[in-house]
């Protein structure tokens, strides 16, 4: 992981994304790439609200007010990007504002590094959940989506949430550069309330006897909801294992699904204390 991409928005959330880059870039020696994306007058006109276009008494006035708020997001970003590079004596980081639409030029960009880092600004906006989900989904490349609060570390403690299937072994396979940093890593089985934990807890248990034998110490948890949500079951024995990030597959149903019902991922993406590293 030599090359890392981050995409500011202009929101407070870049903070969080600059310093959880830093964190991963500087385990690989890495250099970090941000960009900005300002949309053309005619996509800022296309991503207005019918109701926001319903309300305007004039379309020119609205399509101007929009551009302010666009130039104004671009400075914010410009601004959080010259503090973070002051605050961690970086000089090695570069800064490119893109014309174009924020998605479509985040996954353009991504296939050009190893790893992108995301925050997680407001719903509604281009690249809040639905807009990483795109780009986890089209950019072929894996992610690690900054908490809300900067962390303190990335790799000493590492959580998987392992479930026997394609989607989480793509996802340790992406991540092997950032495992073998791990100081420990721990291994998440659900319990599902069905026949299978017994089998899912041994799967567990070979994934982290794979790690044991490269050195790294390693176990496998049980994660019993006991009244709660998957996701926040997951969540809270990862925080109370220490862990420093989780690791997980990401939309193992269709996208379409995980964005009508919630979905796994979609609610660990809202949720979670802790950066995810994500792979597709």
């Amino acid at each position: 992981m030599r090359k890392v991409l981050v995409s500011l928005t202009g929101f407070e959330s870049d903070t969080a994304a600059l310093d959880t880059a830093y964190l991963a870039a500087r385990l690989f020696d890495a250099t970090l790439h941000c960009i900005c994306v300002r949309p053309t007058p005619a996509q800022i006109g296309i991503g207005a609200s019918p109701f926001e276009i319903g309300a305007a008494m004039n379309a020119a006035e609205l399509i101007a007010d929009l551009q302010k708020e666009n130039e104004l997001r671009i400075k914010n970003a410009r601004l959080a990007f010259d503090y973070f590079c002051k605050k961690w004596d970086v000089t090695s980081a570069t800064w490119q504002q893109i014309s174009g639409d924020e998605v479509e030029a985040t996954i353009t960009e991504a296939r050009f590094h190893d790893l992108v880092v995301l925050g997680r600004p407001p719903e509604a906006t281009a690249l809040s959940t639905g807009g990483i989900g795109a780009v986890l989904v089209a950019g072929g490349r894996p992610l690690l989506v900054a908490p809300k609060t900067p962390p303190e570390n990335i790799a000493p403690t590492i959580a998987i949430a392992w479930k026997d299937g394609p989607e989480a072994a793509r996802a340790v396979t992406a991540a092997a550069p950032l495992l073998a940093k791990a100081d420990r890593v721990i291994v998440l089985a659900a319990d599902e309330g069905d026949t299978k934990t017994n089998a899912r807890v041994a799967s567990a248990e070979r994934v982290a006897a794979q790690f044991r034998r490269h050195g790294t110490t390693s176990e496998a948890r049980l994660v019993i909801p006991g009244g709660r949500s998957l996701p926040d079951a997951v969540l809270d024995t990862a925080a109370a294992c220490g862990a420093d990030v989780l690791v997980m597959g990401g939309y193992g149903h269709s996208r379409l699904r995980e964005l009508v019902f919630g979905g796994f991922t979609r609610h660990v993406l809202n949720s979670s204390p802790l950066p995810v590293f994500l792979f597709h």
